[in-house]
């Protein structure tokens, strides 16, 4: 179960990497492929929420937790250097790194023409596909072939119904309120499958709502064009040194299989 109330001891979130962060040089920081490269990063200030989980929230004993906030501590343990990790709302986070309280945010701030004004964007971490889900004893998805005629539930008027219609268009639609409306149709066998992102529907599924009902089927659908480039961190904009140094550490962790494993911490089901 995930706490809701606010302990204020943590709102600070100090955390320090278990190694020595000052008999370390300040200097250093690690990327993926070249060894060591030299940086102007000595220390890190995060800020993120604690509203917003899998990716960030207090647990149940009140300690701040989440995707976003355990690959914060990652970040600073590959850099070797001290972090605070520190809470804010989600309202106030542009204007912390434009004030510099802060520097980096990991909180699913999206990345837009508008906020490029203001903030700049690390390579993803975590991309949000899209998937089909299925009964168990489904219908199994290869390509949009095997979907002629079939009858997909997806929530109307946004993304994923608009792929669909580009991408799958031999299938047929039905347009539904919401994505869980679309995922309980599955599960009623009212439709063949269901087309929605995968985190949702993973936590459905994992869900008492879903009774075990259902599966992913399919591949994996990424196009930025209609889902976006996923999970980035932001920093002030012109802070171009530390957005490099950050994506040095983001392309370490997954080339040593620590995002899979936050990812499997935190997910209860492949997304991808």
């Amino acid at each position: 179960m995930i706490a809701t109330g606010v302990n204020p001891s943590l709102a600070e979130g100090v955390y320090v990497p278990a190694q020595n962060a000052i008999a370390a040089s300040p200097h250093i920081g690690r990327t993926a492929g070249d060894g060591e490269v030299k940086s102007k990063v000595a220390s890190l200030r995060f800020v993120t929420t604690d509203d917003f989980p899998p990716y960030s929230f207090l647990d149940g004993q009140g300690n701040l937790t989440g995707y976003n906030v355990e690959l914060a501590r990652r970040i600073c343990e590959t850099l070797v250097i001290a972090c605070t990790i520190q809470v804010r709302p989600f309202a106030l986070m542009v204007q912390t790194l434009r004030e510099d309280k802060a520097d980096a945010s990991i909180a699913g701030i999206k990345d837009t023409p508008a906020l490029r004004h203001y903030l700049a964007y690390t390579m993803p971490y975590l991309r949000l596909p899209a998937r089909f889900v299925t009964a168990r004893s489904g219908v199994t998805i290869d390509g949009p072939d095997s979907l002629a005629g079939k009858t997909v539930a997806v929530a109307s008027h946004g993304r994923y119904e608009d792929f669909l219609t580009d991408f799958f268009p031999r299938a047929q639609r039905a347009p539904m309120a919401s994505t869980e409306d679309a995922l309980a149709a599955v599960k009623a066998g009212k439709v063949d499958a269901a087309f929605a992102g995968a985190v949702d529907a993973a936590f459905w599924m994992a869900g008492p709502s879903a009774a075990d009902c259902c599966r992913f089927s399919g591949g994996v659908y990424t196009e930025a064009a209609y889902f976006g480039d996923g999970m980035t961190i932001a920093v002030a904009a012109g802070n171009d040194d530390l957005r490099r140094v950050l994506d040095g550490a983001i392309a370490s962790l997954d080339s040593d299989g620590t995002l899979a494993d936050l990812a499997a911490r935190f997910f209860p089901a492949d997304l991808h």
